[in-house]
């Protein structure tokens, strides 16, 4: 992964501690990077205040339908007051749940979080649409706009978490679908 896809004022180390799925045969780069951000995130809360907030309004496609967002400040005074917490580290059972939704959301052209045919498990699930990289990915779900209860993002820092599996795949509706599923 290139340190030049990640705002300038990361440390080499900081997103080398976060990169914990780097070696992660199966995942793409952009699956690696969503759960790098992730980490950085949960490690480096107010870093990630000064480095990946300022100016970020949404992907260019979608326009600035982020700017003036209460939820980006919600955003900042939640990182601002965050203890750093464990980066996620990679989990196959979690993965293979969360690719086995991402296929089925795809195909089927839905979002929201009803498994169909995919097992139920004991997860806790980001869904994102219409997003093409790590970093829109995770802003997507901490940012969480319109949507009251926060739950991506509680989901995100939650330190109780440790692990995670994260899918990328096609939807039919949005172009791009991804799907994190986090455990203890």
């Amino acid at each position: 992964m290139a340190l030049m896809a990640f705002s300038q004022g990361w440390t080499s180390e900081q997103i080398a501690k976060a990169n914990t799925a780097k070696d992660v045969a199966v995942l793409s780069s952009v699956e690696k990077d969503a759960i790098t951000y992730i980490n950085l995130a949960r490690l480096y809360p107010q870093d990630f205040v000064r480095y990946e907030i300022p100016g970020y309004y949404g992907p260019a496609k979608y326009g600035e339908y982020l700017k003036g967002s209460p939820y980006i400040s919600s955003l900042i005074s939640d990182l601002n007051r965050a203890k750093p917490c464990e980066a996620l580290v990679f989990d196959v059972d979690a993965y293979e749940n969360a690719k086995c939704f991402a296929i089925e959301q795809g195909l089927a052209g839905q979002e929201g979080h009803t498994r169909i045919n995919c097992k139920k498990g004991n997860y806790a699930e980001c869904c994102s649409y219409g997003m093409e990289t790590g970093k829109d990915i995770v802003m997507q779900w901490l940012i969480d706009h319109n949507v009251a209860s926060l739950g991506h993002r509680i989901n995100c820092l939650n330190a109780a978490y440790k692990k995670i599996g994260l899918s990328v795949q096609y939807h039919k509706k949005w172009g791009k679908v991804a799907v994190a599923d986090m455990i203890w």
